[in-house]
């Protein structure tokens, strides 16, 4: 899996200089995953509405190490994509669908998130539960079966802005 992005440059503690509480209240980190079988945009919720921090492929140059706050990567490009169909699961698909779970757990043991929204169509939203650990699922907060990994940031903040 090839990730990219803030989280890819700078670790999962990118944020954590960012203020704990605001007027006494706690601020709730609120992770979205927007995913298909072959890609993953990972946002954050803030004052201002959605921050793409990360946007992890099943293609690409592999991250490399723990150490980059990261799983060691396995080739996910053993997938023959310019015959397949566009839609069309592949066992290389459910690894990356298993590689993006390892990542999300290891960004909850790092405590980089609250709450978790998962927006995926069925097929991928169904193989992200089986694959989830059971740290992660407790902090999911809303899903949405559908897929919208094609939007534009602003047009994925108004289709969404009734579940944040």
């Amino acid at each position: 899996m090839n990730v990219t992005g803030i989280f890819a440059e700078k670790g999962f503690h990118v944020f954590e200089a960012e203020p704990k509480t605001h007027q006494g209240t706690k601020i709730i980190r609120i992770w979205m995953v927007v995913a298909d079988h072959r890609q993953a945009y990972i946002y954050r919720k803030t004052v201002h509405g959605l921050e793409l921090i990360a946007h992890a492929t099943a293609e690409g140059k592999q991250i490399e190490s723990v150490d980059d706050y990261i799983f060691a990567p396995q080739s996910l490009n053993t997938h023959d994509h310019k015959n397949a169909k566009k839609d069309e699961p592949h066992h290389s698909d459910l690894a990356f669908t298993r590689r993006l779970a390892e990542w999300l757990d290891v960004a909850e043991r790092e405590q980089s998130f609250d709450h978790l929204v998962l927006v995926a169509a069925p097929q991928v939203l169904g193989d992200m539960r089986l694959t989830l650990s059971k740290h992660v699922k407790q902090r999911i907060w809303r899903e949405l079966d559908k897929n919208l990994t094609g939007m534009s940031l602003h047009e994925l903040q108004e289709r969404l802005s009734d579940i944040l």
